[in-house]
């Protein structure tokens, strides 16, 4: 099967490592993170409350504990959208070209002077962004991003098919 490419520019490795940190932060490990950040700001700031209606005297660690709950919590979004840029970069850097074919049993992928074959077997599933395909790798704690614009809609219901 033909292979389509494209050059990885700025624009579009931001735009991939978003879709890999949206992916990164609604993983089940991630929301249970937000559920426990939820919970914490809930019951800090529940806490705050009761005790400025009592009148009882607010310690610096109350008054506190919801700001910096908050702050975790912009923190995670960060340094998850700062990881995901330099996995993207170090995999595609910009100026890149990068190709993919889609053959019975495997994907093939290609970046300048490197090319892979990855056998459908290996990937555990996939999701599709706006603008990246992100590869859960089957037994493993890593993904892969692809730029989206190297497959037809008809090639990811092939794929899905294929991984699942």
């Amino acid at each position: 099967m033909p292979h389509r490419s494209v050059t990885v520019d700025e624009g579009l490795l931001r735009r991939m490592a978003r879709d890999a940190a949206v992916y990164a932060l609604t993983r089940p490990v991630a929301i249970v993170m937000w559920v426990a950040l939820a919970a914490g700001l809930v019951l800090s700031v529940l806490t705050l409350n009761d005790r400025l209606a009592t009148g009882e005297e607010v310690s610096a660690l109350v008054a506190w504990m919801p700001a910096v709950t908050i702050a975790l919590g912009a923190y995670a979004v960060i340094l998850t959208t700062s990881s995901a840029r330099r996995a993207v970069r170090a995999a595609m850097p910009v100026e890149s070209v990068v190709w993919v074919a889609l053959d019975e049993d495997r994907l093939q992928l290609g970046s300048d002077r490197r090319r892979s074959e990855i056998p459908y077997r290996t990937f555990q599933s996939l999701r599709v962004g706006r603008d990246a395909v992100i590869f859960k790798v089957r037994d493993a704690s890593v993904a892969t991003a692809i730029p989206r614009s190297l497959f037809s809609d008809e090639e990811l219901a092939t794929l899905r098919m294929r991984i699942s």
